[in-house]
């Protein structure tokens, strides 16, 4: 606890230092409200118990919010379901009045957020603690009284100080059921000055013994009621009023932005979902190939959508017919992840197996259909059916196995990799893929659009 009290208590004074020296390398040099804090914090929540592989900072501190308002900086995860979350923020300098404004809105947006994500029945027993730990600059400024807002209506802490406003709004977020812990302390930018807590329920040790005895209840409850993160997921899934939502919040280019980000995060829940049912043993083509339907997506952005039929030419039934951006054809053959991916008929050297063998040569025959019949067929698709597809030149993806599934002792993933590079080197208009390639491949164009919404963002 001494270790949270310290950071807290020299956090203005090496902002300071920051300021007046970008070389500074203090031990407690911060480049955010929560760096510091978040690090002591992490050693203070280990101490107690908490397993550390629980515990995540920064950009992986996510919590379930439909407009994504702002971040957390630590929160408490266990298998994929949030325990808890802390905010650290603080307020200084000559500007006290727009920056208590706009820390209020802050603070009250991604507090309600993950509220209301949490607002059905069956939700509500798993709600996340929230906690917020707040460091108020103890200047002369804000122990003035603050004017009244002469509106006609009052507001919370009308005509008090800064340091008392602060501490009737945190308050009434208590009330309001926003955060379950709050820690306000104040500092200033003087060694000399020691840590003030002028709220004895809003202390450090009463913030993080409750933050502790909470994550632990719930740990409790979530184990009991057998809640796994796929569960969880669905959960979220059952909201109701989603549709609403959207179209509210999309309204505005902040919206927008938002909901843009709220589809990456499902996104990649959705991978790591498919990433699990490729691993496990029970699942076969049929399963993959059912959790895949409407995930187009997952191949990549030059595709506009899926063909509206399945059995375009004569004699074949397609799994995933993906129309490109210039009407051209892609069509996706799905194996099953168990499929054997390589084989050693001698002791040097790898080959395909002939599981991959197969669905090449299966894909060959539906690409010498299309380029036999595919005029034609375009033709009269365009005139019946009011289909514009262009069928000259098509290609084909094969998607088979997962290469950690393959033996330890047959072959490592470079080696899988390395040979089915070989073999696609030799092929024209068909490749082959893993699910793991398919998959690795869409992380990262999410990973990608995630840091380029945060910049959007911070911008």
């Amino acid at each position: 606890m001494d270790a949270i009290r310290e950071a807290a208590r020299n956090y203005y004074l090496n902002q300071r230092r920051s300021a007046t020296d970008p070389r500074s390398s203090q031990p407690y040099n911060v480049k955010g409200p929560g760096d510091r804090l978040c690090a002591v914090f992490v050693e203070e929540l280990a101490t107690r118990g908490i397993d550390p592989a629980w515990i995540r900072v920064g950009r992986s501190a996510i919590l379930p919010g439909a407009y994504r308002l702002g971040r957390w900086d630590l929160s408490v995860i266990k298998d994929g379901v949030p325990l808890g979350a802390i905010t650290f923020k603080g307020l200084g300098g000559p500007s006290l009045g727009n920056n208590y404004t706009n820390r209020v809105s802050e603070l009250t947006s991604i507090a309600f957020d993950v509220r209301r994500e949490y607002a059905s029945k069956e939700l509500a027993s798993l709600q996340p603690y929230l906690g917020l730990f707040f460091i108020l600059e103890d200047s002369e400024r804000a122990n003035l009284p603050t004017r009244r807002s002469g509106e006609g209506y009052s507001a919370i802490g009308d005509g008090l100080s800064y340091k008392e406003r602060l501490a009737e709004t945190f308050t009434q977020f208590k009330k309001d059921g926003l955060y379950d812990g709050i820690c306000y302390v104040t500092s200033r930018a003087d060694e000399s000055e020691p840590l003030q807590e002028p709220h004895a329920e809003m202390s450090i040790t009463e913030f993080v013994d409750g933050f502790v005895k909470k994550v632990f209840h719930l740990a409790e409850v979530q184990g009991a009621a057998g809640v796994t993160s796929l569960a969880f997921g669905e959960m979220l899934a059952r909201r109701s009023d989603i549709h609403d939502v959207l179209a509210g919040l999309t309204s505005t280019p902040a919206g927008l932005l938002a909901a843009e980000s709220a589809v990456i995060r499902r996104r990649r829940a959705l991978v790591q979902k498919l990433r699990a049912l490729a691993m496990s043993e029970e699942t076969n083509e049929t399963v993959i190939h059912k959790a895949l339907v409407g995930q187009h997506w997952l191949f990549g952005g030059q595709y506009i959508g899926v063909a509206a039929r399945r059995d375009l030419m004569n004699l074949h039934e397609h799994d995933i017919p993906l129309i490109s951006a210039d009407r051209s054809l892609n069509i996706i053959e799905l194996k099953g992840p168990e499929a054997a991916l390589v084989r050693r008929p001698r002791k040097n050297h790898l080959i395909l197996s002939s599981a991959v063998n197969e669905a090449v040569g299966q894909c060959m025959n539906y690409l010498r259909t299309l380029d036999e019949m595919g005029a034609a067929l375009g033709t009269l698709h365009r005139n019946d059916l009011n289909l514009d597809y262009d069928y000259r030149r098509a290609r084909a993806t094969v998607v088979i196995g997962y290469p950690e599934r393959t033996a330890a002792d047959l072959a490592t993933r470079e080696q899988v990799d390395q040979t089915i590079r070989t073999y696609n080197a030799h092929l024209s208009r068909i490749q082959v893929l893993t699910y793991a390639d398919l998959l690795d491949t869409a992380e990262r164009a999410l990973a990608f659009e995630e840091d380029s919404r945060l910049g959007s963002e911070e911008a």
